[in-house]
């Protein structure tokens, strides 16, 4: 997908979720546009500088279009308006903990594969642990409000070469850590192909 197409994509998606949502039985209301009126430029204006940095393309192309989404896949209830972005660190304390929580398990994990500390090292470190700080996940945004324990992020540390961001998919029940894409396009993408696999009617 690219930026100038999210309009056709997303009018899509709607309809194709009211679409499952008619075959269900009984049949579910329609829902309708997933969206909302385009995030205005002010608007947009106050986030990035908010967050001391421009926004990446996709996702400032994704709010020009629509300011939030309902029902990004079938986990997230609602993608947050600009106004309601920001940190993860401040909107969701438990979230923020949990993700430095795996990425210090990772660490662990690397270190113990590349080289074997005695024990009193490896005691010493696990006694650290309170005290680790993750830089991602200090400056990682928070982009969905509401879902089954899952929440979508943007890392602004993490910017290719055309000034997207690295996006995450986390769900605490999964069993896995934090998923990354290489976009917030990329996350979204993925997110629609998981509502076509659990919700799209099969083809008679």
């Amino acid at each position: 997908m690219k930026i100038h197409e999210w309009e056709p994509f997303l009018r899509t998606w709607s309809d194709e979720r009211d679409a499952a949502r008619r075959a269900e039985e009984p049949p579910e209301p329609p829902l309708g546009w997933l969206g909302f009126e385009p995030a205005a430029p002010e608007r947009i204006a106050a986030l990035e500088a908010r967050l001391g940095a421009p926004l990446p393309p996709s996702y400032r192309a994704f709010l020009e279009v629509t300011d939030g989404w309902r029902w990004a896949g079938e986990f997230v209830e609602l993608l947050a308006p600009a106004a309601e972005v920001g940190p993860v660190r401040e909107l969701t304390a438990s979230l923020h903990e949990d993700l430095t929580m795996w990425e210090r398990e990772d660490l662990d994990a690397d270190l113990d594969e590349e080289d074997e500390e005695d024990e009193d090292e490896g005691d010493e470190e696990e006694g650290d642990e309170e005290e680790y700080e993750s830089a991602r996940w200090n400056r990682a945004v928070q982009i969905s409000l509401t879902g089954d324990q899952t929440w979508l992020l943007l890392d602004p540390g993490d910017v290719d070469a055309d000034g997207e961001w690295a996006a995450y998919r986390y769900s605490t029940w999964s069993g896995y850590g934090p998923q990354r894409y290489d976009s917030f396009a990329a996350l979204m993408r993925a997110e629609y192909q998981g509502f076509l696999k659990l919700r799209r009617p099969k083809a008679p």
